[in-house]
């Protein structure tokens, strides 16, 4: 495979524009990519033009354009599934007075492509965000995700070595994961016992194509101080007759196509 450099350069200096970090200086940007500012400024000039950067006339510090938008508003078409889900999650999120959450999987990370509910957490509003990622591994939705995947694929992603640890919780050995997989696929749906977050416990259940394949996933985020036992498995009811329902509307809208 042919890899231009230019091309992988600029789309790793994209890469450095964050939620926290929205602007950045010319100089922030060189001395993150270890390039000579004159090679970074010709890169950032070049997606300026393209209107995948804009340059703010005070600060002179730059931020990502409005071309970036436009695909990303052309990609979330590409999901019905998060059209289909909406309302099932809306649902969920009035009946269980959580933040419910919907991914899919890209490589080792889930992607959130929606969230509905309030929650009493401020820690959930601020911990996800639409697009966003965090590792599969360590979530309800990922390993269940995961689950799905034969054991070449999951080596493929995470090869022979060690997971970060995330929280004291989080699984951090393959052999273990491949484990907890394996009681995932068999009971049907997944648990996150603050494995991401700390404070945060998550129940999570699979939404299929009309084929079997599980192509999302869909779960409940709760607080721990309020997630017993007696609670995760109303939840556990809850979530996986909504990704049932889901799964039911995914297969009918393919065969309606």
């Amino acid at each position: 495979m042919q890899i231009l450099s230019s091309v992988k350069k600029a789309l790793e200096l994209l890469d450095h524009f964050t939620v926290e970090r929205p602007e950045l200086s010319l100089a922030e940007i060189s001395r993150e990519v270890d390039a000579h500012k004159s090679s970074v400024f010709r890169v950032l000039t070049t997606l300026k033009a393209a209107g995948f950067l804009e340059k703010d006339s005070l600060s002179g510090k730059y931020r990502l354009g409005l071309k970036i938008l436009d695909l990303a508003g052309r990609v979330w078409g590409r999901y019905d599934i998060r059209q289909i889900a909406t309302p099932y999650m809306e649902e969920l999120a009035r009946e269980t007075g959580e933040v419910i959450h919907l991914a899919v999987l890209d490589g080792s990370d889930i992607v959130y492509l929606e969230k509905k509910g309030q929650g009493q957490g401020q820690v959930l509003t601020v911990a996800t965000r639409l697009g966003g990622r965090n590792p599969a591994y360590a979530s309800s939705m990922g390993k269940i995700l995961l689950a799905d995947l034969s054991k070449s694929e999951l080596k493929a992603i995470f090869g022979r070595g060690k997971l970060e640890k995330l929280t004291p919780n989080t699984i951090d050995e393959i052999p273990k994961l491949i484990e907890e997989l394996a009681r995932i696929r068999e009971q049907g749906f997944a648990l996150d016992n603050e494995e991401t977050f700390p404070g945060i416990r998550c129940v999570g259940a699979p939404i299929r194509d009309a084929g079997g394949k599980v192509v999302a996933a869909v779960s409940v985020t709760v607080p721990a101080q309020r997630m017993d036992d007696k609670r995760v498995r109303e939840l556990w009811r809850l979530v996986t007759n909504t990704a049932r329902m889901i799964s039911e509307r995914v297969a009918a809208s393919k065969m309606e196509a």
